[in-house]
């Protein structure tokens, strides 16, 4: 019943327009003073709680990062360098979209920063060297989702601290080689379209004195994914530690190269951290909330008790939970899934003798596939948006991308050395 009254209050919000935060906390504040009849003190407390962790720090740093990198003009000056490394190729173009998301992957850890910085220059360069704009704004779509897989990553902070059965650092480890197959798989995709169709144009060859010049323009760009997580991995620092310093070495990059960053730049970049950040707080807040909510009347055991009278595979429960995170991916945006289910599954996963870090890392990335599939989502819509193109036709030319995304993560399940292998290579 405690689930079910939940649900129908939350969905009943969502139906007439309240914000997705607002609807978790209704519907968690409802059940606490009318049902339980319980002090309302015990909202703030809870939520408080969620909140007064030292790794949430990191979620405005690491966006304020990518809005600096992005205001000193390092990512124009990276595609540069790219155009000069793959441009004699055929299909280069598309090879650089997919080499310049990876690399601003390490630096950013959304699929928003690296869609709203990269996107209109990505688009531009594949539709100038022939292929078709439906075709272009598909792919630069897809390779914004390694953003948060390859770490750091926002996504994987998140749940670390909507659950806390995993460490942020075991979880960046996990993602690097499932977010190298993302990007693997786009470039072969890429080549496979490009010789099908004749896509693409062979550029000449740079002198080697103009590459050696634009490779010394864009290496701090490319030392400051090093330093953040080889910091990480290496113990140096932790998650929050590294997105400071990373901030830091941005500013200072930024201070010196020409343009410089001006104060407006560090005002804007704060302001919009702070913004989104905000959303993600508040969504952790409510969301601890409800959970409790769940533990408290044992909703987490009955529903464990009864997924384990329908199947005692491991292997089942995993599919069953992705298809379940494919179906609300495409009706609701994936961080308000991941605060409201990872808390609730995370414990029955475990019953089921799956590692933590495997089924995290599964639930996350199954989350993240959702932002590109329709209807609600949202990187479609920014996409739609920079190309101007129908979102009908992102939506058709996207779909063997989120195909190939979806092996990834079944492969994920089956096959635990994917997620697990460098953890365990690094000591976590």
């Amino acid at each position: 019943m405690t689930l079910a009254v939940l649900g129908l209050i939350f969905f009943a919000t969502l139906v007439i327009g309240v914000p997705v935060a607002f609807g978790m906390g209704l519907a968690g504040g409802t059940w606490i003073l009318f049902f339980e009849g319980m002090e309302p003190t015990i909202l703030v407390r809870r939520f408080y709680h969620a909140l007064g962790s030292f790794p949430l720090l990191a979620i405005p740093l690491f966006i304020m990062l990518g809005v600096l990198a992005d205001r000193a003009r390092m990512l124009p000056q990276l595609v540069v360098w790219l155009q000069m490394m793959f441009g004699r190729q055929r299909g280069g173009m598309a090879y650089i979209n997919v080499v310049s998301s990876m690399l601003f992957a390490g630096i950013s850890g959304t699929a928003v920063s690296d869609i709203a910085s990269l996107g209109r220059i990505q688009i531009q360069l594949m539709t100038r060297a022939g292929y078709p704009l439906a075709y272009s704004a598909a792919l630069t779509a897809a390779t914004s989702i390694i953003g948060p897989i390859i770490p750091p990553s926002v996504a994987m902070i998140i749940y670390a601290l909507a659950t806390g059965t995993v460490s942020v650092g075991a979880l960046f480890a996990g993602a690097a080689i499932p977010g190298l197959l993302f990007g693997l798989g786009f470039i072969f995709m890429a080549w496979r379209t490009t010789r099908k169709h004749g896509y693409g144009t062979v550029a000449d060859r740079p002198p080697a004195r103009a590459i050696a010049r634009q490779t010394l323009r864009v290496l701090p760009l490319l030392i400051l994914p090093v330093i953040i997580v080889g910091g990480i991995f290496t113990g140096a620092f932790t998650v929050t530690e590294s997105a400071a310093v990373g901030v830091a070495y941005t500013a200072v990059i930024g201070l010196c190269a020409h343009p410089r960053l001006r104060f407006r730049d560090f005002y804007d970049a704060v302001l919009y951290s702070a913004v989104i950040s905000s959303v993600a707080g508040m969504l952790l807040g409510v969301g601890a909330i409800v959970s409790w909510i769940l533990t408290y009347n044992r909703v987490t055991q009955s529903l464990a008790d009864l997924l384990i009278s329908i199947t005692s595979d491991p292997s089942i429960f995993m599919l069953l939970v992705l298809l379940a995170l494919l179906v609300l991916g495409m009706l609701m945006d994936a961080v308000p899934i991941m605060v409201a289910l990872a808390p609730l599954l995370a414990p029955i996963a475990k019953q089921y003798g799956v590692p933590d870090l495997q089924f995290g890392l599964v639930f996350v990335v199954t989350c993240l596939i959702g932002l590109v599939t329709p209807p609600v989502g949202v990187i479609l819509f920014m996409t739609s948006s920079i190309a101007n193109v129908p979102l009908e036709k992102i939506s058709v030319a996207v779909l063997p991308f989120v195909l190939w995304m979806i092996a990834v993560a079944l492969l994920m399940v089956f096959m635990a050395p994917v997620t697990l292998w460098l953890p365990g290579v690094l000591g976590f």
